[in-house]
This record gives C-alpha cells, structure tokens and sequence, in this order.
C-alpha cells in the first residue's frame, strides 16, 4: 500500500474510533423466534379446525416473528371452489396470526397439490401472499425471505417436478448462481413439504436420489443445518450424519407434520440415503411445534408436545452456533455499529479482541480475504456499514 493510500485510510480509522466509543448502544441483534408447524388438514372444511385453533393460539402467545408451515394446510380437492373454500377455512383459523403481525410463510403439500395453483393464488393473494420472488411458474409458492439475521426458503416440490426442487433457482450455495449464494446472513432455514430422507411415507424427495443429494449438500454449502419438512404426521428430529466424523456440520432434518392429520405411528429410515445415516434424536406421535429461537449467532430448538388440551410441554431441546459472517466482529449476527469497537480491537490488538470477544473468530474482520485484519480491511468494512452486510 503507498504512502499516500495509507494517509487517506488512518484518518478513516480515526473517524471509526471516534464513531465506535460515541455511537449509541443498542442496537445490537435482539433474540428472535420462528416457529414451525405442518399437516394441520382434517374433517372441517379440509381442516383439523380445533387442533388449528389451539396452535393458532399457541402460536400467537409464542411471539415469533415467523411462522413455517410446510404444506397439507388441507385435505385438497380436485376443483378449484373446493379446494379455495377449504384453503380459505384454513386461513380464517390462523387469522389471529395474521393480526398479531406475524410473518406466515407457508408451501403446498401434495394434498394441496391435488388441485389448481389457481386456488392457492385466490386464497394467499394480497396481505397473506408468500414473497413473490419464485421461479417462473413458480410465483407464490417457491420463495425466499430476508429477515432480520436469516434466510428462509420455501420450496414447492411439484408445478411438474414431482419429489424435486427448483435447484436451478435455489442454486448450489457457492457459485453467484442462486438464491443461497447470493444470501449474506448467518442463519439458513429451508422447508419442503417431502422429507429427504424417508421415514414413513415411501414417496419423498429419495425417488430422484442424485437430485436430492444435490439439493442437501447446496443447503450444506450455504451454511444451513436444518431442512423442515411434513408428510408423515409426526414429529421426527434426525440427525444426517455425512460420515465425515463431525456431528457439528451434519443437517438435521425435522419433520413437524404435526398440526392435526391423522397420526402415523411407525418410521423407519429405509429409503435411498444416498451414503448417509439418518440417525433418530426424537420422535413422538403427538400434536405440537417447533419453537426456533435465535440469539446472535445461537439457535436453539424447542418441540413443544400436546399433552392435553391447550397445555403443552417441551420435550426436547437441540442447540447448534453458525459461524459469523465477514464483518459481524461481535458475533451477533448483524453488521452495524456495535462492530465497531471490536473491528479496531482486531485491527490494533488481536490478543485483546479474542479476550474481549471469546469465541469470535479474528479474521471476521478481514473483510478483503487477504488472511489478516488490517488497514486494507478499514475502507472495505466501512462500506459493509452502510448497507448492512459485507456483499
């Protein structure tokens, strides 16, 4: 770097000193929640209406921010008044979602599937539409959202690629190809309706094995570690082990068909595993949901079990950290002004920033990939400022 270079960059390190011990605290990420329920269909209208009823409930006094309904919201009907008479039944009960402010992103399952998109469009139109920014032919039931510290992704798995995903818009979570690649925060959900790995039902995402292992290892790439799903009316935690002999970088896949089908009672791993070993951490054959709690870089996952009416219970507990992107120097999830102080504690004094700032990686601020934190690492961070991520 040239001695002139050098003069304009420390005085933008002076600035960022100044900024870093005046600016207002605050605004660092605030613990977040998301919950995830699936397969809430029945005998009212297409619609288990009093399971519905008490999770719409459950739901609102859980305050999340979004809720992740994997499909068979209903039994399905092969015309359209039908099928828009029981999808609207549907949304009627979760109304008190809807008012609380809540985020409801919801995909088709195959009894959804069983119909006209048509009828999902006339029912999930205006203030209840999913993000509009699928595929072509796609359009409100494959997307993605941005929010807060995540990513989420719904993905429909039929519109003529039955048991598969739209991987061409997904992307392989590494090349600027996709919708993963092109994600920049920390925390990456994805929900299909069909499992990856077969547990109760045969027809599942295993039919077309090389496109499922495709699709496992892009959500890999993009740093997710769980995959939501329905199908099979339970709830099923299982671990993929990859057999690279770290657990901490194996995806979970969570089946939470749970909202009020009819129960299957059996599960067997079975199918075209492709080389991995599902392996079981819970399962239950009950009513209930997954509560996702965020907290800077932390997840933790909840599944909150129906014991009887309106009275619910946590069961079991699974927690896993990502790493932080390039940028978040305090490891919160965030690019903002509370990395401030930690990016010039690394720049100036490594041994201090990983004593303040334990478990943080130093080379969160090299934002320049050159390998160290440095004053080349001081311009390039303050345009990660001012949009909020490190593009």
């Amino acid at each position: 770097m040239s001695d002139r270079t050098r003069s304009i960059v420390i005085p933008t390190a002076l600035v960022l000193l100044v900024i870093g011990w005046t600016a207002a605290r605050g605004s660092a990420a605030q613990p977040w929640r998301v919950i995830a329920v699936g397969d809430s269909r029945g005998d009212y209208n297409g619609v288990n209406t009093p399971i519905l009823t008490e999770l719409a409930s459950r739901i609102v006094a859980e305050h999340p921010d979004v809720v992740l309904f994997p499909g068979d919201l209903v039994n399905g009907a092969g015309d359209t008044a039908t099928l828009t008479l029981q999808l609207t039944t549907w949304r009627t009960v979760m109304q008190p979602v809807y008012d609380a402010g809540i985020t409801v992103l919801a995909i088709r399952g195959n009894h959804e599937n069983s119909g006209p998109v048509a009828a999902w469009n006339n029912v999930f139109t205006g203030a209840y539409a999913m993000p509009n920014n699928g595929p072509p032919g796609e359009v409100n039931i494959t997307f993605s959202l941005t929010h807060k510290t995540a990513f989420f992704v719904g993905l429909d798995q039929y519109s003529g690629h039955d048991h598969r995903v739209n991987q061409a818009w997904l992307g392989d979570g590494q090349l600027d190809d996709g919708q993963l690649a092109a994600n920049t925060k920390p925390h990456v959900f994805v929900m299909g309706h069909e499992p990856a790995y077969k547990a109760n039902h045969a027809d599942c995402l295993d039919d077309y094995p090389t496109n499922r292992n495709t699709f496992w290892a892009s959500v890999a790439a993009a740093g997710g570690r769980t995959y939501f799903c329905g199908h099979d009316h339970f709830y099923n935690h299982a671990r993929i082990n990859d057999g690279d002999g770290d657990p901490n970088d194996d995806l979970h896949q969570l089946i939470v068909g749970s909202g009020g089908a009819p129960f299957h009672t059996s599960y067997a791993f079975d199918g075209n595993n492709g080389g991995m070993v599902p392996l079981m951490q819970y399962f239950a054959v009950a009513y209930g949901y997954v509560v996702i709690d965020i907290d800077g870089l932390d997840v933790t996952l909840i599944w909150k079990q129906r014991m009887s009416a309106n009275n619910y219970t946590a069961l079991e507990t699974w927690s896993y950290t990502v790493p932080p992107n390039v940028g978040d120097a305090n490891c919160d999830g965030l690019v903002d002004f509370d990395d401030i102080n930690p990016f010039v504690a690394a720049l100036v004094d490594r041994e201090g920033y990983e004593s303040q700032y334990p478990g943080c990686p130093w080379l969160s601020g090299d934002i320049d990939g050159s390998g160290a934190v440095d004053f080349d690492d001081i311009n390039p961070f303050v345009a990660c400022l001012a949009v909020g991520e490190c593009l």
